[in-house]
C-alpha cells in the first residue's frame, strides 16, 4: 500500500518540484549512504570519468521518476528512432541500465508478448509492486533464474525476450567497460539467436528533458555474434551518457 501511495505521489509531480525534492534530499541521504557515495567516486575516477556522483544521483532520480510515470501512462515526451527496422518475431532485446530503462519494456509491449526477464528485490512488497506495475496485457515478467525454460517458449511460439545485459547473477561473463570489470549476461541472446531469434540492440537516454529509445544494432538469426564487440557497443552508450548508467554504479 505504501508503494503505491508514494508512486501515485511521485507520478504526479512537476519537474521542476521534482528537482527541488532531489535537492532537499540529496544531503540527508548521504548522511546514510556516505560510503556509498565514496564508492561511486572511486569508480568514476577509475573510469577517467569527470563526472561526479550527484550527476548519477540525480539522473537516476529524474529518469526514474519519467519511467514511473510512463508506467503509470502519464505524458512523457518520448521518441522512438528505427523501431520501423525491427526483424520479426521471435526477438531478443538486449539493452543496459542507461536512462530511463523502465521504458523499454513497456514500448515492447506495444508490439506483441513480451517475456521481460528481471531479478528479484529483497523487499518482497516493493517486488511485487514492481511486477504489478511493470506488467501489462502483453508483458510476462520472468526471474532470471527460468530463463532457460521461456526461451522455448518464446522461440516456439514466436515471441519477443527482453533483456537487460548488465544484470548478471546467472552464467555472466566479464569484460572490460571503462576500465572496470563488468558481468554481461550475453548467453541468453546469444543462445537464442542459434536457435532461430534475431537479436536487436537497443537503449534510451534523457537529452534536453526527452527521452530517445533506439534500435542500435540488429543481428539476423544464426548469426555468427561477437559477444565482446557487444561490450564494446554497451561501453560506447556509456561513454556518451555516463552519467545515465545506473547499474553497475549500484551493483556492490
Amino acid at each position: 500500500m505504501i508503494f503505491s501511495i508514494l508512486a501515485f505521489f511521485l507520478g504526479n509531480m512537476p519537474d521542476f518540484l521534482a528537482k527541488m525534492l532531489f535537492e532537499l534530499f540529496y544531503p540527508i541521504y548521504l548522511l546514510k549512504f556516505k560510503k556509498e557515495k565514496n564508492y561511486i567516486l572511486k569508480r568514476l575516477k577509475k573510469a577517467n570519468l569527470q563526472i561526479k556522483p550527484k550527476e548519477v544521483y540525480k539522473n537516476l532520480f529524474l529518469n526514474g521518476l519519467d519511467s514511473l510515470k510512463f508506467l503509470q501512462n502519464k505524458k512523457v515526451p518520448v521518441e522512438l528512432e528505427n523501431f520501423d527496422l525491427i526483424p520479426e518475431q521471435p526477438v531478443v532485446f538486449v539493452s543496459i541500465h542507461l536512462g530511463a530503462f523502465e521504458m523499454l519494456h513497456r514500448v515492447l509491449g506495444a508490439r506483441g508478448k513480451t517475456n521481460l526477464v528481471v531479478s528479484e528485490f529483497k523487499n518482497k512488497k516493493l517486488d511485487k509492486f514492481l511486477m504489478n506495475l511493470r506488467g501489462i496485457k502483453n508483458i510476462k515478467i520472468v526471474k532470471d533464474f527460468e530463463t532457460s525454460q521461456v526461451l522455448k517458449s518464446v522461440i516456439r511460439n514466436k515471441e519477443i525476450l527482453a533483456v537487460m545485459a548488465d544484470q548478471s547473477k546467472y552464467g555472466g561473463e566479464y569484460f572490460e567497460i571503462l576500465g572496470q570489470s563488468v558481468p554481461l549476461f550475453l548467453k541468453l541472446p546469444i543462445k537464442a539467436n542459434k536457435l532461430g531469434a534475431s537479436v536487436v540492440l537497443f537503449r534510451t537516454f534523457r537529452k534536453n528533458g526527452k527521452h530517445t529509445i533506439r534500435i542500435e544494432r540488429i543481428y539476423e538469426p544464426c548469426s555468427k555474434i561477437n559477444s565482446a564487440e557487444i561490450a564494446k557497443i554497451f561501453e560506447s552508450w556509456i561513454l556518451e551518457y555516463p552519467e545515465q548508467w545506473a547499474w553497475n554504479y549500484f551493483a556492490h
